[in-house]
């Protein structure tokens, strides 16, 4: 008997939260569309680009909505439930509503499974090629790969590197500065090149001088044609490339991390964002479980309109919190984790009270 009933609520919270998240989704991206239309007409986008920027979107979208359309999904089908009486009959069967609730909330911890690795294999891939569109096709921003970068400092393992101008196509530079630092952090050594050129794993530089610094104060000076160096740094370490958090896996935003401290940067905002990437699919449960609390607070549950209603006021209200407590994590203000988990924590609690309280 609760065999059969499990496997009918299983069914009937999974066609409304996917008839949710097909709203949810939908709503979205019409938005999107009509927000970003105008400037693929005024780039003179072709149609079928446009189809595929906004497919590649669909993913990003799909994983921000599936939490809302969890909390929807189990309003309305508790809703239903009670439209029906069928919540009088489960309770005359002498089911524990707790109980009742099991079904959703393993589908639910299967969700959150499903938004880690949606995050992390489809998520990445299309909001890179969906950048790529808007920034080259619509923003006409050449690519990075091939344009002259002006100005870099970098901060390596070994060395600071200073170039005016660095071709990532042939893998060459103009105006070379290297300042070499001991353990100490005291200038060891620099060299200057006027052109530097990046051949079978080594560092070819031309036409340079360089200083040996002295512990006394003084300095030796060599001048040389062709000098070649083999350090840790490739040119690829020096590329501009900024990527939104939703553009890296996991271990690519631990990598970028590393990266921004070595080389003497603040790294808080990616810090936050990777305990973010762990936090936010743990959102799917935790809206289950507030949204069972919710929905059987009243011995005869709620009604469907009531049901909407409440969930779109929890979804925006969560949203606020956790953006908010985002917003003070990349500021400093809390630490990282703490700004990710702390919305997950509140909501958690407050949703496991009212379900351990609900009327049996």
């Amino acid at each position: 008997m609760v065999r059969i009933i499990s496997h009918y609520i299983s069914k009937e919270f999974l066609k409304m939260t996917l008839l949710c998240l097909g709203i949810f989704v939908f709503i979205f991206l019409l938005v999107d569309i009509m927000a970003k239309l105008y400037d693929f007409n005024e780039a003179g986008v072709a149609p079928g680009l446009i189809i595929r920027y906004f497919i590649y979107t669909l993913p990003l979208i799909i994983k921000q909505m599936i939490p809302v359309a969890i909390l929807m999904g189990t309003q309305l089908t508790f809703g239903f439930f009670s439209k029906n009486n069928q919540l009088i009959a489960f309770k005359s069967s002498g089911i524990n509503m707790i109980r009742l609730s099991f079904p959703i909330i393993l589908l639910s911890l299967g969700s959150t499974v499903f938004l880690l690795i949606l995050g992390e294999i489809l998520v990445p891939f299309s909001q890179a090629r969906a950048q790529e569109i808007w920034n080259y096709q619509v923003k006409k921003i050449e690519p990075r790969a091939v344009l002259l970068q002006e100005k870099i400092w970098y901060k390596g393992d070994q060395a600071i590197y200073s170039f005016q101008n660095f071709n990532f196509k042939d893998q060459s530079a103009e105006g070379a500065t290297l300042y070499f630092f001991d353990s100490q952090f005291n200038l060891r050594s620099r060299m200057d090149a006027e052109n530097v050129i990046w051949k079978n794993g080594v560092w070819i530089f031309k036409n340079g001088l360089s200083q040996t610094f002295q512990p006394d104060g003084s300095y030796l000076q060599t001048p040389f044609a062709e000098q070649a160096l083999r350090l840790p740094e490739s040119p690829e370490d020096f590329r501009y490339q900024e990527k939104t958090s939703e553009e890296m896996t996991y271990p690519e935003l631990k990598a970028s991390i590393q990266k921004i401290q070595r080389e003497g940067y603040d790294a808080t905002r990616y810090i936050v964002e990777k305990q973010v990437r762990l936090a936010f699919p743990v959102v799917c449960l935790i809206m289950a479980i507030f949204g069972i609390a919710l929905a059987l607070r009243k011995e005869k549950g709620i009604g469907i309109a009531q049901g909407i209603v409440v969930s779109l006021l929890v979804a925006f209200s969560y949203w606020i919190i956790f953006s908010f407590s985002r917003s003070l994590g990349f500021n400093g203000i809390f630490p990282p984790l703490w700004a990710a988990w702390s919305s997950n924590i509140l909501y958690l609690f407050i949703g496991g009270y009212l379900l351990l309280n609900i009327q049996q």
